[in-house]
């Protein structure tokens, strides 16, 4: 094809680096546009379906988190703005977890199929086989939303909440990542429960950033509805509470006034939600 007929993209890698120190990395995602005046006339955004580099280099890496970044992105992706400040965006909020590499630019007929070249370069290792993703383990934030939800549902709170609820209701922003996994309302109060892991370096990252986030959203919920947040995040039973980052991460918490349960906790935090709504119902 004559070069004047190509498109000029332009690319980057997201990578994975749970230990900046050592500067390790595994590369588990491709973002690609065509940029133009007022945005992009193409992006797109594909994250690994093999694991293995990411695990090689943290075993206890939360792959369920850094899936649900794809989610994400693709939704930010549906609203043109300039790729620069889309890039710093990201970086921002991803803070030193994961990296993106500097932009590369490439030339092809069609993006979509520049978008498969670009992930079987950088992503994949087609000499071994995937470990299917039924086959693996449940990360933590899965478990720990998994008895959450169950001990609501046995106190028939489950039913009567919010599931799934996307801070962007609240903050306006386009793309807000945040969502609270769930949430009831008691008069003049609405109270979030969230899954936090801790065990690892990148998880630790992501709830650190959700401490400072907080009082921000908790403001926009105020403003747009006369009610005050109170959030309460749920972390795992039996956690090293000597070790200084996750010591540092539940210190973050409380400075910015978010409540703390254990997974062990949640029977009576849900049975003292049941009481709190049939009060409110008599």
């Amino acid at each position: 094809m004559p070069m004047a007929d190509l498109k000029q993209l332009e690319f980057c890698l997201l990578r994975y680096v749970p230990n900046v120190v050592r500067g390790e990395f595994a590369n588990i995602g491709v973002l690609l546009f065509e940029p133009q005046a007022n945005g992009f006339r193409f992006a797109d955004v594909r994250m690994t379906s093999d694991w293995r580099r990411a695990t090689c280099l943290d075993q206890l890496v939360d792959i369920e988190v850094l899936q649900a970044l794809e989610v994400d992105l693709h939704t930010q992706l549906q609203h043109p703005q300039d790729v620069g400040l889309l890039l710093d965006k990201l970086e921002e909020s991803l803070a030193n977890l994961i990296q993106i590499s500097p932009r590369k630019m490439c030339l092809a007929a069609d993006p979509a199929w520049e978008m498969d070249t670009l992930c079987s370069i950088y992503l994949e290792e087609p000499q071994l086989e995937a470990l299917p993703v039924a086959n693996r383990q449940k990360g933590e934030q899965a478990m720990i939303r998994s008895q959450m939800k169950d001990a609501f549902t046995r106190a028939g709170v489950w039913a009567l909440g919010m599931e799934h609820t996307s801070a962007a209701k609240y903050t306006k922003k386009k793309g807000d990542p945040l969502f609270f996994d769930f949430g009831y309302v008691v008069g003049s109060e609405v109270r979030f429960f969230q899954a936090v892991p801790l065990t690892t370096t990148s998880n630790r990252a992501i709830a650190v950033n959700l401490a400072n986030r907080y009082p921000r959203v908790a403001d926009c919920i105020f403003k747009e509805t006369m009610s005050t947040a109170q959030l309460t995040a749920v972390v795992s039973d039996g956690l090293d509470r000597t070790d200084p980052d996750i010591l540092f991460a539940l210190s973050e918490f409380k400075e910015n006034q978010v409540r703390l349960a254990t997974t062990a906790d949640m029977p009576s935090v849900a049975e003292k939600a049941r009481q709190e709504l049939n009060a409110r119902g008599r």
